[in-house]
C-alpha cells in the first residue's frame, strides 16, 4: 500500500482537523517537489464532498504565511491545483481572504522571487478566468501601478 493510501486512510479515521494534517503532508518541508498524487487526491476528496474545501483552504492559508520558501511554494501549488480542479475552491479562496495573504506574501521583501512571481501569476490568471476578481479591492491594490 502506498504512503498516499495511508494518508487518505488516516483522514477517514478522523481526528482533530484532518484537513490541516493533509495540507501539512502536501506542503511538507521534506518534499523536493509537489506531491501531485496527494494534491489530486485532495481535489477528489473535495469534489466527492468527503473533505471540506473551507477547512483545506484555511490550512493552505496557514502554510502560505510561514516563512519557509519551500512550504510557501508548495502551498501555492496546492492552492492552484485546487482552484483548477475543484469548483468549490475558488469561492473559498475569496471567502477565507487567501488573496489578502497572497498580497502580503508579494509585498514582503523577504519573499523569494519565485514565490512572489507564482502568487502574482495566480492572481492574474484568476482575474482573467473570472471577471468577478477584477472588482475585488485586493486585485486592484495588487495591480495598480
Amino acid at each position: 500500500m502506498s504512503s498516499m493510501s495511508f494518508k487518505v486512510k488516516d483522514f477517514f479515521n478522523g481526528g482533530p482537523n484532518q484537513a490541516d494534517k493533509l495540507v501539512e503532508d502536501a506542503t511538507s518541508e521534506a518534499l523536493d517537489e509537489p506531491d501531485w498524487a496527494l494534491n489530486l487526491d485532495l481535489c477528489d476528496l473535495i469534489n466527492a464532498d468527503k473533505l471540506s474545501s473551507v477547512e483545506l483552504v484555511r490550512g493552505i492559508k496557514k502554510r502560505i504565511v510561514l516563512k519557509s520558501p519551500r512550504v510557501q511554494y508548495l502551498a501555492l501549488v496546492l492552492l492552484e491545483t485546487l482552484v483548477k480542479n475543484c469548483e468549490k475552491a475558488f469561492s473559498e479562496v475569496a471567502a477565507e481572504r487567501v488573496l489578502d495573504e497572497m498580497v502580503r506574501l508579494i509585498d514582503d521583501p523577504q519573499t523569494v522571487v519565485n514565490n512572489r512571481n507564482k502568487a502574482l501569476m495566480m492572481i492574474e490568471a484568476w482575474a482573467e478566468s473570472t471577471g468577478e476578481l477584477r472588482y475585488l479591492p485586493v486585485y486592484e491594490e495588487t495591480y495598480k501601478f
